[in-house]
């Protein structure tokens, strides 16, 4: 009896710790109404994302969230460019109200998106934008497959893209861009953050592309490579990555510009955001030139951008401002460190 209970108690174990790798489909992608919201945080802030494996311990709880954004999702014949994108299987999802790019000033910029069944897929299959009041689709004559199904653990998939905006003179150029997506699912497991633990595949998905722009005023052809790479982690239920660290990549070399993980709402300290417990206070929040702070003394400071790359630093601080001025407009973070503790403020550099 007794070696009966021993067998049992082994039988237990194993079937408790031999799990499997979860497999997505076109059913756990954003869809029509979808409205998903994320944090972004800092690269520092989540140590090693490198590491992968099978029935892998990804452990993110530390990170810091520095801001939020929502993805809202809509059926493409919701949008302004429904005319353009007529199949109920299209989904928009606006990404900028306003873009000023020199020249141009483009409004109502949306990306759409396709859940195929021939080939089984998540694809971008458009945008559209709109100048001088005149709605403007543009076209992937080969869609980016950003998903092939089923997806799990070990698949390997390369896909092709082709993509154009219109020759219109409603538009100063032309853009364009033809390449490849190589996905490679890597590892499974659990992955942790602030919003909770689930079980997830990870995959690294890199987008290589040539892409070109050819002005109206301007015969000449201009172009130039763009290679981006993206860490995911998957879920059932996320829709969106539950974490994912995007950036370029430049020969081996990748340089993450982009980190944020699917979260609830939450809310952030605003002007004059204080660091209670060391009693840190930075001023004016949003900061022009100078951003000047209190009872910070004798520390390390460091401004960070949101994917924690390292912009300034100054050495057992005396003084009670920094000159920001130089910072280009957007959101930073000023690490504090001492001896017995590490702090991170968020600020907004303007104009």
């Amino acid at each position: 009896m007794k070696n009966n209970y021993f067998i049992l108690l082994v039988l237990i174990s194993f079937f408790a710790k031999a799990q499997t790798a979860i497999t997505l489909s076109n059913s756990n992608m954003p869809g029509s109404g979808d409205t998903l919201r994320y944090s972004n945080t800092t690269l520092s802030s989540l140590g090693s994302y490198t590491q992968t494996g099978t029935n892998f311990t990804w452990d993110f709880s530390n990170a810091v969230p520095t801001g939020q954004g929502v993805r809202n999702f809509k059926s493409a014949l919701l949008t302004p460019y429904s005319f353009f994108f007529l199949n109920i299987n299209d989904y928009g999802e606006k990404i900028a109200d306003t873009i000023n790019a020199g020249i141009v000033k483009i409004t109502n910029y949306y990306n759409f998106y396709k859940k195929s069944s021939t080939p089984n897929a998540y694809q971008v299959v458009g945008a559209g934008v709109t100048m001088s009041a005149v709605p403007v689709p543009a076209y992937y004559s080969n869609p980016d497959e950003l998903y092939v199904f089923p997806l799990t653990y070990s698949n390997y998939d390369s896909t092709t893209f082709k993509f154009s905006t219109p020759t219109t003179t409603a538009l100063p150029l032309v853009y364009s861009k033809t390449g490849y997506r190589i996905t490679q699912v890597d590892g499974w497991g659990t992955i942790t953050t602030p919003y909770g633990t689930a079980n997830c595949i990870r995959l690294i998905t890199t987008q290589y592309s040539q892409d070109s722009v050819k002005f109206n005023t301007f015969p000449v052809k201009l172009g130039f490579p763009n290679y981006q790479r993206s860490y995911q982690w998957l879920t059932t239920t996320s829709k969106i990555p539950y974490l994912e660290i995007t950036g370029a990549l430049t020969g081996s070399s990748f340089n993450p510009t982009t980190i944020r993980y699917r979260d609830s709402y939450r809310t952030f300290a605003g002007i004059n955001e204080v660091i209670a417990e060391n009693n840190i206070a930075l001023y004016p929040n949003p900061v022009k030139d100078k951003l000047y702070f209190k009872n910070i003394k004798n520390a390390d400071i460091e401004v960070l951008d949101l994917s924690g790359k390292q912009l300034l630093s100054i050495k057992n601080n005396t003084d009670e401002s920094i000159d920001v001025n130089a910072l280009t407009v957007g959101i930073y973070v000023l690490k504090i460190s001492t001896l017995n503790n590490v702090s991170q403020l968020k600020f907004v550099k303007t104009n």
